[in-house]
């Protein structure tokens, strides 16, 4: 059988680069100096190249934008181009740790000045309520009270008259507006007898009298079931301007200036006021009509 070539063994692939020989330096010739006509830079970079070019061989491009460029100081191949460095970062100007440390300040100072001035403030409140208290303090020391005298002449307004004009006033009568209308006669500088049945703090002569009449209206109904009720009512009263004031009832020991007296009442019955020198003005509840 006939051999056939293509079951011969192949040649192993052939990837090692080649070898690359320089020219030969040319023998320089001192025996005679040819001149050297001056090339172009142009003409020398569109020359034919006369030595043969590796097949890897990349030509180097001045503008390519590789990101590495070749030391020549340093001779070690190939370096990653550092980036620039970025300025430090500023606030108005300002480096940041110097601008934190400005901001604190003014912080801690305006804390400063609103605490020393509300200190202030209250300073002065407390100093202008000292005053205050001492004027008070001193007013209060001088303050003197005057007790109504024992023939007191500005009464007239509350006690129907009596303190200035007795004399026409004694006899005149007085009709309450309410609690059926009774009327009541008056009796100046003159006592209603009997233990009173209530004392009370009263405006003037007429309420005196009004309250006599609710006493009368209201127990009787209050206290229906009771067989005494009925003789527990108000059959006059004794008034005392002077005690009007509070203060001077206080000092005598008065629980009011309007004292409720239970009957019989009649004039005959009336005693002479006997109460320290204070006017005494009675009235007694008019039942003969």
């Amino acid at each position: 059988m006939p051999p056939r070539y293509d079951e011969a063994p192949e040649l192993a692939p052939h990837n090692f680069p080649e070898v690359h020989h320089p020219p030969s330096v040319p023998e320089v010739s001192y025996a005679q100096h040819t001149p050297v006509t001056p090339i172009k830079p142009d003409d020398m970079i569109n020359a034919p190249s006369t030595h043969p070019i590796h097949p890897n061989y990349i030509p180097y491009d001045n503008n390519s934008t590789t990101p590495y460029q070749y030391d020549h100081h340093s001779g070690y191949g190939t370096l990653a181009v550092s980036e620039p460095e970025r300025p430090p970062r500023r606030i108005w100007g300002c480096s940041v740790l110097v601008f934190l440390l400005s901001l604190i300040i003014a912080i801690l100072s305006a804390a400063v000045i609103g605490l020393a001035a509300g200190t202030g403030v209250e300073a002065s409140r407390a100093n202008d309520a000292e005053s205050r208290l001492a004027a008070m303090s001193a007013s209060a020391a001088t303050v003197t009270v005057t007790a109504p005298s024992s023939t007191p002449t500005g009464f007239s307004d509350i006690d129907k008259g009596c303190s200035t004009s007795s004399a026409s006033v004694t006899g005149s009568t007085y009709t309450s507006h309410f609690f059926d209308s009774p009327f009541f006669r008056i009796y100046c500088n003159s006592d209603a007898p009997n233990n009173p049945l209530s004392s009370l703090f009263v405006g003037n002569f007429d309420d005196c009298m009004d309250a006599c009449a609710s006493y009368s209206f209201y127990i009787p109904m209050d206290f229906s079931s009771n067989a005494t009720s009925g003789n527990a009512t108000c059959a006059g009263v004794s008034f005392i301007p002077a005690w009007t004031n509070r203060t001077f009832a206080v000092g005598g020991d008065a629980p009011g200036n309007c004292y409720l007296k239970p009957g019989p009442q009649n004039e005959t019955g009336l005693n002479n006021p006997n109460i320290g020198g204070s006017a005494v003005h009675a009235a007694i509840l008019d039942t003969s009509s």
